[in-house]
């Protein structure tokens, strides 16, 4: 087997956010459940933003709860090493304290390399973003709280176009420095190609390197995902972002759709001989009850299509 890799299920969370069906607490406590039996060594399980803008992650304080009142810790491990670590988005302050009140020992900060993207999503520049960042970042590191951070925009912009790599690679800096312990490059549009994710990640890698955990987050948007995610890992990437069914997209951000799917990737990691430590088996069987739960067939391939690399 080649060097194992780490999957973060992000399907509470970014899979549910652009979801026109909002799921009960019950049914999103189950949806967790069902990756960690699967094997997933982390889960975001939703963000804490104003129900308001984006109404499918009402309720993220009570499912952390929920976790945690059947047992399951919420604290942090060492960074990126496995075993059942929780994240949660907070896009600032309000976000973290609300985070640290449910129990959520990790979470992860987000701004967009885009000044087009950050604007429409924050309402704010990306130095703005930057400075609010840095006091989450004070306050995190005050209270014991792990933090990392998810560069949206990395490889392009709906609004803006293409993102020079030399912008990405100075918020990583910055974002190194304030002490995050991974740093998310995030296709947030789904317009990257393979050649741009192999060398930019070969960059953020070296600028990255004896810091922060470099991790890619992928979209399928233009059906390039699996492709990025192969270049990502040529170029020494260990940690995905994927979602259960391949669901999810930016509600900020023009015809932003789909997540490459866990399994899909699982059944390409394991083709390669690369160690996912998921059981692909369990997470067919949960996308299907995740499309039964959201009532309509999901995007990803692999459960649809016999045999797979198992």
């Amino acid at each position: 087997m080649h060097s194992s890799v780490l999957i973060t299920d992000v399907s509470p969370r970014d899979g549910l956010q652009n979801e026109p069906e909002l799921l009960p607490i019950a049914a999103k406590v189950e949806l967790v459940e069902r990756l960690l039996a699967a094997g997933v060594a982390r889960v975001e399980l939703g963000s804490f933003v104003n129900p308001k803008q984006v109404p499918q992650m009402a309720g993220t304080r009570e499912v952390a709860r929920e976790l945690a009142a059947r047992g399951h810790d919420l604290g942090t491990a060492e960074p990126l090493t496995g075993g059942s670590r929780f994240t949660a988005l907070t896009p600032n302050m309000r976000g973290f304290e609300l985070a640290a009140e449910a129990g959520v020992r990790h979470v992860r900060l987000v701004l967009a390399a885009s000044e087009g993207l950050n604007q429409a999503n924050f309402k704010r520049s990306v130095a703005d973003s930057l400075a609010d960042l840095s006091a989450v970042a004070g306050r995190a590191r005050a209270s014991g709280v792990g933090f990392g951070v998810a560069i949206g925009a990395s490889f392009g912009c709906p609004f803006d176009g293409r993102i020079p790599p030399e912008r990405v690679l100075a918020i990583a800096r910055e974002l190194a420095a304030l002490g995050a312990d991974e740093v998310v490059l995030a296709d947030t549009t789904g317009m990257a190609v393979p050649t741009q994710v192999a060398a930019l990640c070969a960059l953020a890698r070296d600028a990255l390197a004896g810091g922060p955990a470099l991790a890619i987050h992928l979209h399928n948007t233009r059906n390039t995902g699996y492709a990025n995610a192969y270049a990502a890992w040529q170029a020494g990437v260990r940690s995905f972002d994927a979602a259960l069914g391949g669901i999810g997209g930016c509600p900020f951000a023009p015809r932003a759709v789909g997540n490459i799917a866990t399994e899909d990737l699982t059944h390409m990691l394991n083709g390669m001989g690369v160690a996912s430590g998921l059981d692909l088996t369990a997470l067919i069987d949960s996308a299907q009850w995740l499309s039964a739960a959201l009532g309509k067939p999901l995007p990803a391939l692999v459960g649809k299509a016999e045999p797979v690399y198992r």
